[in-house]
């Protein structure tokens, strides 16, 4: 650093400068946010302290679209449709940039999914692929919908553009979230009968989290309404999760 002018000011004992005064020994950690507290509450599971919490966010933040977003997560994860629709379509409103939208789109489709309107969720998903064709993930969901409405060969056509932009997945994903994409893919190969790509894009999901994948790979093998059920048996399967368990 430049000093110009001035002497350099002499050094007390143990504390340069002057910081004696603003620092006496002691550092306060700061105070948790509104938005801190609700990440936390999401991550104990207490939608209903975690709405709490984001609802003085928005009262911060008026015009973040964080706020409403995440107060709808909580209501679909309590199982209020209503509420949750309510609260996406308002931070909608504050969603600006392209990704912005695209996430708060992406939500509202699966909350749609989630509830078996496949056709309605595909519209959100497409939509949220306009506004931010960069990332992968929305050609995921959507190939994986048309899975879900028996239309094997649209899937199938955007697997081709998938492919072709796989490799800038992982930069889209949340540290929560990541391998989620390739565990999707992976079951839009299993229902295309593409079994060495569902394992070796299986493989890539739980190399980025296996604690998580492990266990879901075991659950939704064994639910014969899962797109994962072919593999119940399947030796290589098992192969796969021994040498990730151990």
């Amino acid at each position: 650093m430049l000093l110009g002018g001035c002497g350099v000011k002499s050094l007390k004992k143990g504390v340069p400068f002057d910081l004696d005064k603003v620092f006496p020994g002691v550092f306060a950690a700061e105070p948790e946010t509104s938005k801190e507290k609700g990440l936390k509450l999401v991550k104990a599971k207490d939608y209903h302290g975690a709405i709490e919490a984001f609802k003085n966010y928005v009262l911060e933040q008026p015009e973040d679209f964080f706020g409403f977003n995440a107060i709808a997560v909580c209501y679909k994860n309590l199982g209020d449709s209503t509420k949750a629709m309510q609260n996406f379509e308002r931070a909608l409103e504050f969603a600006h940039s392209p990704d912005e939208r695209a996430k708060v789109l992406v939500n509202i489709g699966n909350l749609y999914s989630a509830s078996g309107k496949y056709q309605v969720a595909l519209g959100y998903f497409k939509e949220a692929y306009n506004e931010f064709p960069e990332n992968p993930m929305h050609l995921i969901l959507i190939a994986r919908t048309f899975i879900y409405l028996d239309e094997p060969q649209r899937a199938q056509k955007v697997v081709k553009t998938i492919e072709e932009a796989i490799a800038d997945l992982p930069k889209y994903e949340r540290e929560e979230d990541k391998g989620l994409g390739y565990y999707l893919l992976a079951q839009v190969y299993a229902a295309l009968n593409e079994e060495d790509k569902v394992f070796e894009t299986l493989r890539k999901a739980m190399k980025a989290n296996p604690s998580r994948f492990i266990a879901r790979i075991e659950a939704d093998s064994s639910d014969e309404t899962n797109l994962f059920y072919t593999l119940r048996d399947d030796s290589r399967l098992k192969k796969l999760i021994r040498g990730f368990a151990g």
